[in-house]
């Protein structure tokens, strides 16, 4: 059964014994973070008792592409991907219903309540890091889904950090004639929704849609109470408030993708107008850096990936790697049928995702989610003239700090020529062997 909602989501990967719950008090700054750090690879892990505050936090439920696709009921990560393609292609309406569940508890106007976590020594104070905006241009009527970063100024304003996509030009609009921008800030969302807000749409398409086609059809919306704009209904928590003209304000540092701090700038001011949740809501933060960051922002660009390289040469699958911040490094494995189809694909790979520094090519017996494994085959399988393609220019990632004009490199680790020269080395098993291997490996 699909999770239409957080807490279906958490049920579902408990389940599959994804999920570690922490019983003992944690202080929100910098303890949740630290934990979360060493678990979140392999876990969820839901935090019960948060000092001085009220509710529950979850972190890394999302922390790697088998929890995305449990928490959606889908059977491995080659069907979300599918399924996930799919979805953009084929959107579908929300439905808009009355009485929701993040309507359940109407909360004081006090946003330093929130239990939101500090993360880093060097952030600019605690952050909400799962906060999806859901905007709707006036003029136009489109709505937007997008996460945005916000830490709070004050007991009703946020810093935010609005990167220039579809919310800022929502705003940009907005302002320019006079006018405020609404917003619903939602926390706490079903998996179809937080993996939509992630990927990038052309302008004026809505992501919710896009959930809603993952569901099935089945995500519902609410009209909020102080802002005109509908949102989930089955959120855990939604802040409503608005963007004032030229109400801005120094935001950062905080740790962006790759681990390493971003700049201070001037960025908008969130005005609260109110606070709704569930009862007992469950507050969903993302480690910055972390593998649930990764995986949210990596997916959806590994999907366009997909579908640009496919149309060159046949793919089996696409990994951004972990070891690349999600976001700079690409393995694909692919099935070549002609020596230079590797050179193309490349830069098809760079025009579906543009902040993409390197791609690498392997053939279907490499795993790609095996540093080791990928690493191996560009050792073995790659000539470092022939086979090394760098491309000295062009618009790259603005997280990139290691000189401008951006420069990117496309490796052809495929098998060339005689095949035979480089074939691995295969230990034959048997049903004996596979049968202790799998009663250790429960013990493990």
């Amino acid at each position: 059964m699909l999770a239409y909602n957080l807490r279906e989501a958490i049920k579902r990967i408990a389940g599959k014994n994804k999920l570690l719950e922490v019983e003992q008090r944690v202080d929100p700054k910098y303890e949740i973070a630290y934990i979360t750090r060493h678990l979140e690879k392999k876990y969820a892990v839901l935090f019960k008792n948060i000092r001085e505050k009220t509710g529950r936090v979850i972190t890394g439920i999302y922390g790697d592409k088998e929890r995305l696709a449990i928490a959606l009921d889908m059977k491995d990560e080659k069907e979300l991907l599918q399924r996930f393609s799919k979805a953009m292609d084929s959107p579908m309406p929300t439905k808009l219903i009355s009485n929701a569940p993040v309507h359940e508890v109407e909360r004081e106007i006090d946003v330093r309540k929130l239990p939101i976590p500090t993360f880093y020594e060097r952030d600019m104070g605690p952050y909400i890091t799962a906060g999806i905006f859901i905007a709707k241009d006036k003029e136009t009527g489109a709505r937007n889904a997008s996460y945005h970063r916000m830490t709070p100024i004050s007991k009703n304003k946020f810093a935010v950090r609005i990167v220039e996509r579809d919310l800022y030009l929502f705003m940009k609009k907005a302002h320019e004639k006079g006018e405020r921008l609404e917003v619903a800030v939602v926390i706490g969302v079903d998996p179809a929704t937080a993996i939509s807000a992630s990927t990038t749409l052309p302008l004026y398409h809505d992501e919710l849609q896009v959930a809603a086609s993952l569901l099935g059809g089945g995500l519902r919306t609410v009209k909020g109470k102080t802002v005109d704009v509908e949102y989930p209904a089955d959120a855990e928590l939604v802040l409503e408030g608005y963007f004032e003209p030229n109400e801005t304000t120094k935001e950062g540092p905080f740790v962006d993708i790759l681990g390493t701090y971003d700049l201070i700038r001037e960025q908008p001011v969130f005005t609260v107008t109110a606070i709704y949740s569930r009862k007992d809501p469950i507050f969903h933060a993302i480690l910055p850096g972390g593998y649930e960051h990764k995986t949210l922002m990596g997916f959806p660009r590994e999907v366009r990936i997909y579908k640009h390289v496919t149309e060159v040469i046949p793919v089996n699958d696409v990994y951004l790697t972990s070891w690349g911040s999600g976001w700079l490094e690409c393995v694909i494995s692919v099935n070549k049928r002609h020596p230079d189809e590797p050179i193309n694909a490349g830069l098809a790979a760079f025009a579906a995702h543009t902040s993409l520094k390197k791609v690498i090519f392997v053939d279907k017996d490499i795993n790609i989610y095996d540093a080791e494994d990928v690493y191996w085959a560009v050792i073995t399988r790659a000539h470092p003239v022939r086979d090394y393609i760098i491309i000295p220019r062009g618009k790259g990632s603005s997280l990139d700090m290691t000189g401008k004009p951006n420069a990117r490199i496309i490796i052809d680790a495929t098998i060339k020529e005689k095949r035979e020269l480089f074939e691995r080395a295969r230990i034959p098993e048997s049903e004996n062997s596979k049968r202790i291997l799998d009663y250790f490996r429960e013990k493990i």
